[in-house]
């Protein structure tokens, strides 16, 4: 049923009464205005969908109400009627507006045939310059967006010459960018990069996207360094018509990773240079080669010597740390004994367990097993867990205990999601679990997977134990990695936590 309102403009009743029985038995809704005059009165009040407009009328003809319906009411659509002869009377019309015409006389079927085609026409009109305007306003929000990005972006076509470029990369290239549209790329981005090793010429040439690619662009004056990611330029139908290039400044980053090497550099040359001469002198005096020195003189002379050497050690970490991330720690993998091994680092924290009321305790696999593993590294990552053990436990015990696994499945649901990707947790394999548990403090829940980041520690609010530098965890998930292995931890506020070590066992 056709609910669409039309506007009947006709002097003579006889027609217009026609027309308004012919059109309501087709479904329409209907109004009737004498003349022209009437019928702006009643446009003014009402809406239609298509008004049926006589040219010959009295006070005011189809011609000029026409013009002033194109005027008011610019979507209205309007189908003339004339009578037979007048025909080019009508094409008039329809050049000043009109979508159609009917002579008269006219046959029923013919006449709803144009009525229906002309609202039919003009809905369509209207739901295409909806879609353009939608279209043209996502068009200027996303220019918007591409204009306010802190990147700079380049958009090239297949054959790699540029399309456009934003405000970013205008400003980076100091070049307006209206200039630079279907020249090579190459034009803009000069580097030392071999043929075809621009990403979004990489892109073109596999059509998949091309990430992180680290190179310096050469400038008017200067050498900037960039880091850059490309992907495809797909149309609507899905075929890659270019590809798009986003260019990030990376100066800044660089001027901080100088800072950076500089302040390592100062570490471990201008601090620990002093700390040594420091030690030296202590030394000297606790010898007596400067006088006689008191038993108690001498103890307070051994706690200077262990606070220097606990800043070495710090010293130590930090400058370690730095070498994993930057890729120049080495990291030597020999075959060794896991029992011997831990019996040895074990036994250099038995005196201080025991001075502090701790039981100590090793636990070995009945038959000897051995692992890939760098002695130093391995030494330092369990050390560093010893020293918390005994720094967060006041009674009960550590228990250092090494076992072979056959199945790493058996523990890989202990490994919290956060700590690593799912996908890299191992379920099948030969392993070896090394674990350290102490009957201390406890760590937080919140805290067991964040504890192996940088300068992070977990606060035991109770007992307030906070010191050091949040960089030994750190250091041993850093070790962690370098040997393909896995590290997290468990704990139970006031029952204790277990630190536990997964290493694969790459002779099976």
């Amino acid at each position: 049923m056709n609910d669409a309102r039309i506007l009947i403009v006709d002097d003579e009743a006889d027609i217009a009464l026609i027309l308004k029985l012919q059109l309501e038995d087709a479904g329409y809704r209907t109004t009737r205005a004498r003349d022209g005059l009437e019928a702006l009165e009643v446009l003014g009040r009402e809406s239609f969908d298509l008004v049926l407009l006589d040219i010959r009328m009295p006070r005011l003809d189809g011609i000029e109400v026409l013009e002033r319906i194109r005027s008011d009411w610019p979507e209205m659509v309007v189908v003339m009627m004339t009578a037979h002869g007048s025909e080019d009377i009508a094409v008039e019309a329809m050049k000043k507006g009109a979508v159609d015409y009917i002579s008269k006389p006219f046959s029923s079927d013919d006449m709803k045939k144009r009525v229906e085609r002309a609202i039919q026409y003009n809905r369509t009109r209207l739901e295409n310059e909806r879609l353009q305007r939608e279209v043209e306003e996502e068009r200027r929000k996303m220019e918007a967006i591409l204009h306010g990005m802190a990147e700079a972006l380049i958009a090239v076509d297949r054959q790699g010459l540029v399309m456009s470029i934003n405000r970013t990369a205008a400003g980076l290239f100091r070049i307006d960018p209206a200039e630079v549209n279907s020249r090579p790329v190459e034009e803009l981005l000069a580097t030392a990069l071999p043929s075809g090793g621009l990403p979004c010429r990489k892109v073109l040439a596999t059509g998949e996207p091309c990430l992180d690619v680290a190179y310096e662009l050469v400038l008017p004056g200067r050498v900037v360094p960039v880091l850059s990611s490309a992907s495809p330029l797909v149309n609507a139908s899905g075929e890659m018509i270019g590809s798009v290039e986003i260019i990030r400044d990376i100066s800044a980053l660089k001027a901080l990773e100088q800072e950076r090497e500089d302040f390592v550099s100062m570490l471990s040359h201008d601090l620990k240079t002093p700390i040594t001469a420091i030690v030296g002198s202590i030394d000297l005096v606790k010898d007596g080669l400067l006088g006689a020195v008191g038993t108690e003189q001498k103890s307070y002379l051994e706690a200077a010597v262990e606070s220097c050497a606990e800043m070495v050690d710090m010293i130590d970490t930090l400058l370690d740390v730095h070498r994993f991330e930057a890729g120049r720690m080495v990291t030597t993998r020999v075959e060794v004994e896991v029992g011997p091994l831990l019996h040895r680092i074990v036994s250099r924290f038995e005196p201080v367990a025991r001075n502090n009321g701790l039981d100590l305790v090793l636990n070995l696999p009945e038959h000897p097993v051995t692992f890939a593993v760098d002695s130093k590294q391995f030494g330092r990552l369990v050390g560093n867990l010893l020293s918390n053990a005994l720094k967060f436990t006041d009674e009960g015990s550590i228990r250092v205990r090494a076992e072979r696994l056959e199945n790493a499945g058996a523990v890989a649901e202990r490994i919290p999601a956060a700590a690593y990707p799912p996908e890299s947790i191992p379920r099948h394999g030969g392993h070896i679990l090394v674990t350290v548990s102490d009957t201390g403090a406890g760590i937080p829940s919140d805290s067991l997977v964040t504890i192996f980041d940088r300068f992070v520690q977990a606060r035991n609010r109770k007992m307030g134990k906070s010191s050091g530098t949040g960089l030994g965890l750190a250091f041993c998930r850093k070790v962690m990695d370098a040997h393909h292995g896995f590290i997290w931890a468990e704990s139970e506020q006031e029952k204790g936590s277990t630190f536990s070590m997964l290493f694969p066992l790459e002779a099976d």
